[in-house]
Parts: structure tokens; sequence; C-alpha cells
């Protein structure tokens, strides 16, 4: 079932290209679009959506307000923002906000692509360019971006990892395999670039996953 994708811009031939674009892709369906917040919020009362891609300047109701009011309304749809602004500071609130991700629209089409499969499956994704900008600022350490290629349960595991479990009690403790444990182990180790245990447990300790 492909992803279920709301686009919201000001720009209307902007907004139908991106439809095009996207729905070239078996894997996304643009289900409507939205040229201010206002229109956001009725359209998702209407639509089924997993992603809203929204635009971080829009009339009536701005992007960060709208992300706002849709993360208090509609708390399961995941909200990527797509904008011309490289400033850290409307990322940063947009984040803040709720924001699950954040991409350029200078971006090619297989990055917006990827950005939204990964936000609706739970991840988080920042363009790669304004990431290495963020590293740069003091409030990063504060936000979840070095694991953002980490699924939920294998964040779960890594934290087990790092209190000291051994593969077979995560096993118990999250009723999965054994052999489910070491794929997420050795995911785990090849996504973070870690070599040993000692490597996991700092790792955790910087990022304030365990204490």
């Amino acid at each position: 079932m492909p992803v279920k994708v709301l686009l919201a811009d000001d720009h209307e031939i902007l907004l139908e290209s991106l439809a095009t674009s996207i729905n070239a892709s078996s894997e996304i369906e643009v289900v409507s679009t939205a040229t201010n917040g206002e229109e956001v919020l009725k359209k998702l009362d209407i639509y089924e959506v997993d992603v809203l891609v929204c635009d971080m300047q829009m009339p009536i109701m701005d992007g960060i307000t709208t992300v706002l009011q849709v993360r208090q309304s509609f708390p399961e749809v995941r909200i990527l923002m797509l904008t011309m602004l490289e400033d850290n500071i409307p990322i940063r609130s947009a984040i803040q906000a709720g924001a699950s991700g954040y991409i350029l629209k200078k971006s090619k089409k297989a990055e917006l692509e990827k950005a939204i499969l990964a936000v609706a499956s739970g991840k988080k994704y920042f363009n790669e360019e304004l990431l290495a900008s963020l590293t740069h600022e003091e409030e990063y350490n504060a936000v979840d971006y070095q694991h953002q290629s980490l699924t939920e349960r294998e964040l779960e595991v890594l934290i087990l990892i790092a209190e000291e479990y051994s593969s077979q009690q995560i096993a118990n403790k999250l009723f999965i395999s054994l052999n489910t444990v070491e794929s997420h182990r050795k995911n785990i180790f090849r996504k973070l670039n870690i070599k040993n245990l000692a490597g996991i447990i700092k790792y955790a300790l910087q990022h304030k996953l365990i204490q």
C-alpha cells in the first residue's frame, strides 16, 4: 500500500509539479494538495494521510503554526518540511513544533521520495547539508539527529545492549526471536559505525539514552 501524502505549498505551479513528480513513484500517492495551513486542517479531516509535506512559508497560517495544529489534532500524521529556508533558526523551530524531517526545495526527486518514505516509517530525515550545519549548533546535541537512521525497534535494542542485556534477554524482553535480535544488533553497529559494546555504551550515554 503506497504512503498517502498531503502536499501543502502556496505556489500552485510548484504544487502541481511536485504532485505529478511524486505520483510517479509506486510507493507514494498524493491524495490531495493545500495552499495554506487552514486548508491543510480541512483536508486532513477528509483524507487519510500518512505524511504531510508542508512549506514553511504560507499565507493565513504559516508552516510552524500548521505543524503545531496538526500535531495536536492529527498526531498520527508525520510531517516533512519542504522549504527554501536554510537558516538554522526555522529548522529548529520546525523540529521543536513536531516536524519529523526537513528538506530543501532544491533537493532532487529521489531525495524527496527517500525523505517521505523515511518519515512515514517512523524515522527522522534531515537533508545532509542542513544536518552538517546543525552539527555546529549547541542545540544539536539535544535533538535526536544522530540516530535518525535507526528504526524504533533498533533503538530499543540499542538501549538494552547498552544496559548490558544479553541477546537472549533482549529477545525475551521484546518477545522476538534470538535471530531477530542478532539482525538488529548487526544493523545498529553498521549504521552507527560502532565496533564493540564499549562504543554502544558511550554512544547511549552521549545521547542520553541511558543514565
